[in-house]
């Protein structure tokens, strides 16, 4: 594979540019799995699937080649986050930890410390190797997927980037929605009430207007990231992006719209959404692990123009029962954003937040703590699942001391049912911001959640009357780690 044509800018704390140099990085990792002529229809989807669910964290990026029907070199991309090793390479984290926690805790470290940095807009760049216009717009000329068993449509936007501008400030937003495929030069954009993107349409269209958006199907992993992640109202996904590199992210102005489009993207489709325009979307198998709510009528896109490179790579990440292929893209990045929101409220003592795979996005979070004070659990508890980050579909939400890992599943549920009084220790909240996704939604897209509060009691805590742990001093781990370095080397996680 031909390396990226620009190498990271001295500096840089990202050791990558665009996604074909990360791809040659997770190779060289031995993470990378290259098949050929796997169908577009259902078995892309299915060998992803079954990769990623038997291997607990440690499944391969795959990218498929030599598709059936298909021009060699037109290649799709899938399972880019399944691992905590290469979530680190795409935000220029450090490799090693002791806590899947640590990721976390250097990502929130690391957004502390960067400056925002603007997109930097240049001429060209291989996103425009190739332009089509008029006759010649067909999605379809790439290996579009059906993911799952029951889909009936192929989508085009699974891992992708979706560029929409608010019509007041002019801020760009970039998300992740899906897109499906209904015909060369139609797709759709599934966006969720609530979302930014969502804002933006609603806005333009209640005034009767058309909306321009661009949908990018192959970009930098930091970027496809960071559009699935809650980022505040006003942020630019690009800034951000150019702050954790320390350089500004290189765009185009596209053609039709005129939008800043990565420089380095694979596919990027140019359309426009216009009041009243809708088709039939749906089913598709969703991030709850169950396929998506009622089929119903949502607006469509009107595609104008693609841009494509030589040998493009669609990515994809269909999702699908946990643990899947996003689990850990949106745990850790939630994670940071809700740690960051818990200490913007003046809350001390948080030592770790962590979005467990088995429960999807934010549906259980644990927040590890040092108790300063009677009520600080609480207090932890109804800021997590309230915040922008935390809010969106929310079910679990468990704050646990500072003795307990809380990226540890067993150890979350050894404090739950050791430290938990079930009278007690459990708040709920009632008509929360839920979606469709979640087969439980109530009427009108709402849920209720549940806060445990599974620390030791405070005035326990104190006194000191609570049973000691059963367990291993810092000091010995510590000396026992140097000693036998190659055994936890071989048998621990890094």
């Amino acid at each position: 594979m031909a390396r990226a044509e620009i190498a990271p800018a001295p500096g840089s704390t990202v050791a990558y540019r665009g996604l074909r140099d990360w791809i040659e990085q997770v190779d060289r990792m031995g993470e990378l799995l290259q098949l050929e002529g796997v169908h577009w229809d259902r078995e892309m989807g299915a060998i992803t699937q079954m990769l990623t669910e038997s291997s607990r964290g440690t499944a391969p990026a795959i990218l498929f080649d030599d598709v059936p029907g298909y021009p060699r070199g037109f290649r799709t991309l899938y399972g880019q986050f399944s691992t905590i090793d290469r979530i680190a390479l795409t935000l220029g984290l450090p490799m090693s930890r002791e806590r899947k926690v640590d990721i976390v805790q250097a990502y929130h470290k690391r957004m502390q410390s960067m400056s925002l940095l603007s997109p930097r807009v240049v001429k060209t760049g291989p996103i425009l190797e190739n332009v089509l216009t008029g006759n010649d717009v067909d999605v379809l000329k790439f290996p579009v997927p059906v993911h799952h068993e029951r889909d009936t449509a192929r989508y085009i936007g699974t891992a992708d980037l979706v560029i929409t501008q608010d019509p007041d400030t002019g801020w760009f937003n970039l998300g992740a929605y899906r897109a499906q495929v209904y015909d060369e030069r139609t797709i759709g954009c599934q966006i969720t009430e609530g979302k930014h993107g969502r804002i933006h349409r609603d806005t333009y269209f209640e005034r009767g207007e058309s909306m321009k958006v661009v949908i990018v199907c192959g970009q930098d992993p930091l970027l496809y990231m960071l559009s699935a992640s809650p980022l505040p109202q006003g942020v630019s996904e690009y800034d951000f992006a150019g702050g954790l590199r320390g350089e500004p992210i290189e765009v185009i102005e596209g053609p039709y719209t005129g939008f800043p489009i990565p420089a380095d993207a694979e596919i990027a489709i140019e359309g426009e959404a216009v009041p009243g325009n809708n088709k039939p979307e749906g089913p598709f198998g969703e991030w709850m692990g169950y396929y998506s709510d009622d089929v119903v009528p949502r607006p469509y896109v009107d595609v104008k123009t693609i841009l494509y490179r030589n040998n493009p790579i669609l990515t994809c990440a269909p999702q699908h029962k946990p643990v899947d292929e996003t689990g850990l893209l949106k745990g850790i990045a939630g994670s940071a954003e809700i740690w960051k929101a818990l200490e913007a409220s003046g809350l001390p003592g948080v030592m770790g937040v962590w979005n467990h795979e088995g429960g999807p996005a934010t549906r259980f979070t644990a927040i590890q703590i040092r108790q300063r004070y009677p009520g600080h659990a609480r207090n932890v508890l109804h800021v997590a699942s309230n915040c922008a980050a935390g809010a969106y579909n929310g079910k679990w939400t468990v704050v646990v001391d500072e003795d307990v890992d809380c990226s540890d599943i067993d150890q979350v549920l050894w404090a739950m049912c050791t430290r938990f009084d079930p009278v007690s220790d459990v708040d709920v909240i009632q008509k929360a911001w839920s979606s469709g996704r979640d087969p439980m939604a109530l009427p009108g897209n709402f849920n209720n959640r549940v806060l445990i509060d599974a620390c030791i009691p405070y005035d326990r805590k104190l006194r000191g009357t609570f049973p000691h742990v059963v367990d291993v001093t810092a000091e010995r781990r510590a000396d026992l780690r140097a000693r036998y370095s190659d055994a936890f080397a071989r048998f621990l996680p890094r």
